[in-house]
């Protein structure tokens, strides 16, 4: 185990607990208190002073309406607070009922007369708001009835101006479905510009989480499909996005503001449902991200229970799911206690920037603790830290991901100067053999006479290597065209029945070109003959891969290949590509499809990981393979040999013979070339799938 990794891990939380108490009040004059129903601000010297908090003991009175309260039947309550909550203060009551709240307000002098604002926030479930016996407005339908009752928790702002230094204030509060009942979080009372400004800037910090989450939510789902290296930028996308969502629904609760026909009901299935999702995503994201540390029977339990939950808020009543969430905050409890083990078990050393996302979780585990502490501790509204710590997350994210591009690219970019370094090194070599041979004598020129007999020998033996384009095969017609550079190329070939109904097909293209590439082409048909009826093409590229890497290891040979079985009776087509290029497979009504590497390009690594795909390739069905000259070879401002403009142009020739499909092609990369020489073997491989005969058993 690291130390520094247990600092960090714990630092990064410790920091944001301590930020967040650095934002806490504590020296201002409002934070005043209300004593058995009164609470006097004659202190209070200036007319813009505010927001106050008319927090502490109310008058309370039991299942009594405003109008008809008897006197002698009344306690205090504090508020904020839960009335089913018993504190030294109060006694527990029923969860659902009703109840009334009364407050004098000592109003300072410089407020008289002025345009007063009053702030309510989360009230369960519904209430309305009486001014010195007033009617002043509601929130949903408070009633005597819990079942006749209109729940609705929604902040809301009730101006007025005072005529005098002393107002009462009466809430009529009715709970008929929620886990505690009462006003959960701080009623403020000031100056009206003061309140506005104060609810301009929680919507604002609302809009901003949003926002924030929304934006990095969408970059990181793009992110997955442009690259699909990983599905954890998938996962921490929608995370990000299910969290800005729940933004929405809680603190000012935006959603209500714009779409105030949506009932109560709606408003918690969004609450719950999004943050269930985000905390299946997030165990998706963290198992994509340390696969090797994390338990998949872990995951798949809980995302079986998060299921489960989904179901039954999608079903229950506002009653049920009101109390059924604390019984996935529990889980969440245990959620981040399995993580928070897993974390330390995690290699800092082998796992690159993982620091960063768990400095983000810690955070995000803070976040999310103190909102639970506020609802199961404290019983009042929490003010959703877990929010904002989760922007802090995305952004943590967001440099892993900035660092981790930052890497590739430095190393695909030495990649390239080194290949490209190489090709100019055998392209130099080349003209000074050429330089070379020009300046020999006639002698030399006798010699040069003999090498090019030799060659002319070496291009019919490559050539007869490659399976003739008149040997016919039962379920299948196929042509091809090969294309060398010079005499002899670096491209090879080979299509095969090896058993009743299976046909075989192999393309593999080594570095390079010419006579070195021609002698790879050789040895590659030798160890393919031996391993060409192997069970799988998986099975043939790994065999492959090991038995150049055992013999040829001093050669540094590196190539793409490509083997696919074509099952006749089935009428399927099996592959494994190993670093070649995108190839074409055509379905008879004109559409194609692209056939991806893979695995990567053989002679590099001793253990090589590959995987086969499987399509539908029924009769009429064509399978277009071709090394990568026939799209390497163009000018840079010219798109017309692209894999996609190919597939396109085959698509559209569907009905034509193969030869012509292949002449058609061969025209487009000529066309696409111009004037410039050709650079790289071309070999275009044209197979079209016909009526299967049949096999005997």
């Amino acid at each position: 185990m690291h130390t520094a990794k247990y600092l960090f891990f714990l630092l990064g939380p410790i920091g944001f607990l301590i930020f967040l108490l650095s934002l806490t009040p504590w020296h201002k004059e409002e934070n005043l208190r209300a004593y058995k129903g009164v609470i006097d601000l004659r202190g209070i010297q200036s007319a813009s002073s505010g927001p106050v908090d008319l927090s502490g003991e109310w008058e309370f009175f039991w299942s009594q309406e405003p109008g008809k309260i008897l006197e002698s039947f009344h306690g205090n309550m504090t508020v904020p607070g839960s009335w089913n909550r018993e504190t030294e203060l109060h006694p527990s009551y029923e969860r659902l009922g009703y109840a009334t709240y009364r407050l004098k307000v000592l109003l300072p002098d410089v407020w008289v007369g002025k345009v007063l604002t009053l702030g309510l926030g989360t009230v369960w479930s519904s209430y309305r708001l009486y001014l010195d016996g007033e009617f002043q407005g509601e929130s949903g339908g408070p009633s005597t009835s819990t079942q006749s009752s209109v729940a609705r928790v929604q902040p809301r702002s009730f101006s007025f101006v005072p005529s005098s230094s002393q107002i009462e204030i009466s809430i009529f509060v009715t709970n008929n479905f929620a886990r505690q009942g009462g006003i959960s979080s701080p009623i403020k009372l000031g100056p009206s510009e003061v309140m506005l400004s104060t609810r301009t800037r929680t919507i604002f910090t609302d809009i901003f989480a949003f926002s924030s989450l929304v934006i990095m939510g969408l970059y990181h789902i793009s992110l997955y499909l442009y690259l699909r290296s990983s599905k954890a930028p998938l996962y921490f996308g929608f995370m990000s996005m299910a969290i800005g969502i729940r933004t929405l629904v809680t603190n000012t609760r935006l959603l209500m503001e714009f779409f105030p026909s949506i009932n109560q009901n709606g408003i918690q299935m969004i609450e719950q449902i999004s943050m269930m999702c985000a905390t299946g995503l997030y165990l998706l994201f963290f198992y994509e991200t340390f696969t090797v540390y994390a338990s998949k029977l872990y995951i798949r339990i809980s995302l079986a229970i998060i299921s489960l939950f989904i179901l039954m808020t999608l079903f229950g009543s506002l009653e049920f799911n009101s109390s059924k969430v604390a019984y996935f905050h529990l889980f969440i409890g245990i959620t981040i206690g399995y993580v928070i083990y897993v974390i330390f078990g995690i290699d800092f050393d082998k796992e690159n920037n993982s620091s960063y996302i768990l400095y983000g979780s810690g955070i995000l585990f803070l976040g999310v603790a103190i909102d639970l502490f506020y609802t199961y501790i404290l019983k009042v509204s929490s003010h959703q830290v877990s929010h904002i710590a989760l922007v802090l997350f995305v952004f943590l994210q967001s440099l892993v991901i900035a660092s981790d591009r930052s890497s590739k690219y430095k190393e695909a970019k030495l990649l390239t100067e080194d290949l490209q370094t190489m090709n100019l090194e055998l392209f130099e070599m080349k003209e000074k053999l050429v330089q070379k041979v020009e300046d020999r004598t006639r002698t030399l020129n006798d010699t040069l006479q003999q090498i090019n007999r030799e060659l002319e020998i070496a291009q019919n033996v490559q050539r007869k290597i490659l399976t003739p384009p008149e040997r016919e095969i039962k379920g299948i017609r196929f042509d091809y065209v090969y294309k060398p550079l010079e005499k002899v190329g670096g491209d090879f070939l080979d299509i095969s029945e090896i058993n009743p109904g299976q046909v075989r097909v192999l393309l593999a293209d080594a570095v390079g070109h010419g006579v070195q590439a021609s002698l790879m082409t050789m040895a590659l048909k030798t160890e393919y003959e031996e391993l060409k009826k192997l069970a799988c093409p998986t099975l043939v590229l790994k065999e492959l891969n090991g038995r150049f890497l055992r013999k040829f290891d001093t050669l540094e040979s590196i190539f793409p290949c490509f083997v696919a079985d074509i099952y006749l009776e089935k009428k399927e087509v099996l592959y494994a590509s190993a670093g070649h290029p995108d190839q074409v497979l055509l379905s008879p009504d004109g559409n194609f499809e692209l056939l991806h590497k893979t695995g990567p390009i053989l002679g590099l690594f001793d253990d090589l990981e590959i995987e086969f795909s499987t399509y539908k390739f029924p009769t009429g069905s064509r399978l277009l393979l071709f090394s990568d000259g026939l799209i390497e070879n163009r000018r840079k401002e010219n798109r017309w040999s692209t894999v996609e403009t190919i597939a396109s142009r085959a698509s559209t020739l569907s009905s034509v013979s193969l030869q012509k499909l292949l002449e058609e092609l061969v025209v487009m990369e000529e066309r696409s070339r111009g004037d410039e020489q050709r650079y790289d073997d071309i070999t275009i491989i044209a197979i079209e799938s016909r009526e299967t005969p049949e096999y005997p058993a």
